[in-house]
């Protein structure tokens, strides 16, 4: 879904509680940021609610550093909670020449 360098943005900024207590820094809605590495996840609010596994992409971001666990894992934010910069401008041309 996303490369190492790609600028992304943030469309999702509803944290589950249980994320909150877990990072110490999050990203902000509707900004700009460049990932720094790619990776599968585990979404830890169904990890902690129910203890289901839920594989997806996980991205790591520059500028945003989180703790690691005992392994030295650091926790990533979960792709899809991203777009890349270049489909919302490409979007927003798109919607502009509809309007026209």
């Amino acid at each position: 879904m996303f490369n190492v360098g790609q600028k992304v943005v943030l469309v999702d900024d509803k944290w589950p509680e249980s994320v909150k207590e877990l990072y110490l820094q999050l990203p902000v809605l509707d900004t700009v940021y460049v990932v720094r590495a790619v990776r599968v996840g585990v979404r830890a609010d169904e990890l902690i609610m129910d203890m289901r596994r839920v594989l997806e992409q996980s991205i790591l971001l520059t500028g945003i550093y989180n703790p690691t666990n005992k392994l030295g894992v650091e926790a990533g934010f979960a792709a899809s909670r991203f777009r890349s910069l270049e489909e919302l401008k490409t979007q927003a041309v798109k919607e502009e020449e509809a309007l026209v």
